[in-house]
């Protein structure tokens, strides 16, 4: 039980490729959690994070209700099988810098892991019993 797909969030938290920044965090800040997918048509096009919220629009001084999601979502997603391992889960974040990770089934996104997720995994798996 060592796979992604028995620790990642099923329940994925999306936004329309339309929708302002501030339209995204609120959403965000009522789900609570750090990350938020860009759909578009049906099809998921982008992630939003915290991160990004940070570097691309407060650090700019950017009005969140005037920008548009698209224009500082991060794009391409970036993703793992739900059988890969936790480890690599963990490696992917850390070479890609990154605390939110798709995770896919037959190349489509179906679940999210966050760093969380992998540190409690971590924690539970050595912790003395």
């Amino acid at each position: 039980m060592n796979e992604i797909k028995f620790y990642m969030k099923k329940e994925l938290a999306t936004v329309d490729s339309n929708a302002s920044v501030f339209s995204a965090t609120e959403l965000m800040g009522e789900r609570r959690i750090g990350a938020i997918f860009v759909s578009e048509n049906g099809k998921i096009v982008g992630v939003f994070s915290e991160t990004d919220l940070a570097r691309k629009v407060v650090s700019k001084k950017k009005d969140p209700e005037k920008v548009k999601i698209t224009e500082v979502m991060s794009q391409p997603i970036i993703s793992l099988d739900q059988e890969s391992l936790m480890m690599t889960a963990f490696l992917k974040m850390q070479k890609e810098n990154i605390r939110h990770l798709g995770v896919t089934k037959d190349g489509k996104i179906i679940g999210v892991l966050s760093i969380r997720d992998v540190a409690n995994y971590y924690v539970v798996k050595f912790s003395p019993s």
